[in-house]
């Protein structure tokens, strides 16, 4: 009797389509080939047929949006080595311990700064809503 029960339980589970819409949604781009929140990595998460690019926003001093994963520069780059380390402080409502601001810094001064982990150039001010015509 078990054997006859799973027996019609495939036949059924084989006989079933269901059809699922599936959304496909990229951190930071595609930051499995390229650094994170980069012109290359969302560009290839586009080729690659994203859906939704998640690009967290930040602000440069001047105004200008740029996609980085966090406020704090500290996070990601060499600012603490660089000559905007004197601009440290704490804003408790944003991270506890000091940190360096995107909000801080022009963005002529973001773009001169590089990635901790490999030096390569991190910033590039990516206006997707004009690049992919939203």
């Amino acid at each position: 009797m078990l054997v006859h029960i799973a027996s019609l339980l495939t036949r059924y589970i084989h006989s079933v389509h269901v059809s699922v819409n599936t959304l496909i949604i990229s951190k930071y781009g595609a930051s499995g080939d390229y650094p994170p929140c980069t012109d290359l990595a969302y560009e290839k998460a586009i080729s690659d047929g994203v859906d939704v690019l998640d690009c967290p926003v930040q602000m440069s001093k001047d105004g200008i949006p740029f996609c980085l994963s966090s406020i704090d520069l500290i996070e990601s780059t060499n600012v603490a080595q660089s000559s905007f380390s004197r601009l440290g402080k704490t804003i408790p409502e944003i991270k506890s311990g000091n940190g360096i601001f995107t909000f801080d810094l022009a963005w002529n001064d973001i773009k001169s700064l590089s990635r901790k982990s490999n030096g390569a150039i991190l910033f590039h001010s990516v206006h997707l809503y004009e690049r992919l015509s939203i």
